[in-house]
Parts: C-alpha cells; structure tokens; sequence
C-alpha cells in the first residue's frame, strides 16, 4: 500500500444530467454546468414541487449545499437532499450519501451505513464509488480483497478517473490483484497520463526515460517530466533539473536546471549534486535561477486543483 497512500477518496455525487436530458434539455443541470447556481437551484426545486420523485434535481439540490454554490455551504442540509434522492433510487445521490455519512459535519456519522451504501452505488456501476471501494478494500491487505478491488478500479478506469488508472498501474507493478507486469503498468500509467494524473505522468515518464515496460524515449520522458513540473509535481521538478543538468531527452541549460531544482528544493525535495550546480554559478545566474523558480512556484500554487 506504500505507494497508493497518497490516493484519495473521491468525494461528492460527481453529479451530470440524467440520461433522459439528452433529448430534451435539462435547465436546472445545465444552469448548474454553467456556474449560474442560483438559477440551478431555483429551476431544481421547481421540479420537486411538481414532481416530489424528482430524485435528480434533489441530488442537484443537495450537491449545491454541499459544496456551498450560490449559497452557504450546509452539510446537514446537504445530506437530507442526498437521503430524499437515494430513497428514490439516484445512485448519484447513493454515492454522496455514504461520503456524507463518513463527515463529522454532516451531523449523522455512520460509517457502517456509509459502507452498505457504497457497496450499493458500486454495484449500480457508479465510476467513483468503485474507486473508493477498491481503496477501502486495499486497505485490508488481504488477496481477495485484492482481486475484487482491481475489478473495482477496472470499472472506475472505464470513466478515465485518473486515479483509478495510476492506482491499476501500481497494482500491475506490485502484482496486487493480478499477475506482476511492467509492461500492463506501463499501459495503465500512459492511460492516467492521458487522463491528466500527475502521478501517472510523473511514474510514466520515468518508465519512458528508462524504457521500463515500454521502449525507452527520453525525449518523450523529458515533456512528461516538463508538464508535470509546471504543475507543481517536485519528483518531476528535481527530475527536470538532471535532465537539463545533463542534457537527457532535452537541450542542456544549467540555469533551468538549478530553478527547477529550486522549485523542488523549496517543497522539500532535497539533491546535493544539484545543490551543487547551484552554488558553481556566477551570482547573476544564481539571481536569474531564483527568479525564474520564484514564478514556477507561483504558477504551480495558482493551478493546482
């Protein structure tokens, strides 16, 4: 489990417009995707007032408290919306409930209810209530656990959640759940790097660089690492800098080299040989160096999810 620690349970319906709205449009949803949350709203408790099994405009209704669109956020409120839309079957509102129930401040902790309800939503094929079940059931660190957990991923991998894909890939690389192969890893970790996983770009362009699993390419490694170190990722920064360090994959440059070992250094990430091409600089290019890490820094803080 080392290296799933750093997974996330997905929170949140990860609510869309029902199936039905493809042929006629759907204005409360839609006034949702589109940030007027008030009229989302407004449009969604119209719909309960004429129709009081409306289960996904109560979804919508209950996802709007919670995440506190257009409004105060309000959890309690949030998770009796959730209980009125998964009484009438929205598995949406199925999968918000049990994240609900596991949160001190929805006011009605229960984690043994939570867990009957993401079994629920699992089952019902709900993409991020099979991730999160196949994190609770790594946990256990038991085979069959295991095996049913990759299946969990699987489905979770069919809606691109980018945590499902880097978490398969892991799993192919530690054999969890399934037989041990770098090469099934490599393809699982392109797939999270597509889907916009940093992890996955950072564990896929290291398998790139050293052609793990697939055939080498360090040019191809070298703009992974450059994408995943503009977004604040320090394995990718630090591995940027040796790549400019070195010319690796990428036109050598000693001053990018030591302002992405800057930008890495300053999030904990420590390289005495870098610290060391850093001190060889003349004064000015040191000055440049920290100038330049200063906005990579900035950038990754301001973009970071």
């Amino acid at each position: 489990m080392k290296r799933l620690a750093g997974l996330a349970l997905l929170a949140g319906s990860l609510i869309a417009a029902p199936a039905e709205a493809a042929s006629a449009p759907d204005v409360a949803y839609s006034a949702y995707q589109t940030g007027h949350y008030r009229r989302a709203q407004a449009e969604a408790l119209k719909r309960i007032e004429a129709d009081n099994n409306d289960a996904a405009a109560m979804t919508l209704v209950g996802e709007l408290y919670r995440q506190g669109l257009g409004m105060a956020p309000d959890q309690k409120v949030a998770t009796e919306w959730y209980e009125r839309a998964d009484a009438r079957g929205d598995i949406n509102a199925t999968f918000a409930l049990a994240t609900q129930l596991l949160d001190e401040k929805s006011g009605k902790r229960d984690p043994a209810r939570a867990g009957a309800l993401l079994e629920k939503a699992a089952a019902a094929g709900h993409p991020a209530a099979n991730y999160n079940l196949a994190i609770a059931l790594l946990a256990t660190n038991r085979e069959a656990d295991d095996k049913r957990a990759v299946a969990c991923l699987e489905i979770a991998a069919k809606s691109q959640i980018g945590d499902a894909l880097y978490a398969l890939g892991i799993l192919a690389k530690q054999g969890r759940g399934m037989p041990a192969s770098e090469e099934v890893a490599a393809r699982w970790m392109k797939q999270a790097s597509v889907a916009g996983n940093v992890p996955g770009e950072v564990e896929y362009a290291i398998m790139l660089f050293n052609g793990t699993g697939v055939d080498k390419d360090e040019t191809a490694a070298a703009n992974l690492f450059l994408r995943a170190a503009w977004q604040g990722n320090p394995i990718a920064q630090n591995r940027l800098a040796k790549l400019y360090q070195f010319g690796l994959g990428i036109a050598p440059d000693t001053i990018e080299a030591a302002a992405w070992h800057l930008a890495a250094r300053s999030q904990g990430l420590k390289d005495p040989a870098l610290d060391e091409l850093f001190d060889r600089l003349k004064p000015e290019q040191q000055a440049r160096a920290a100038r330049m890490a200063a906005g990579r820094i900035s950038t990754a803080v301001l973009t970071a999810p």
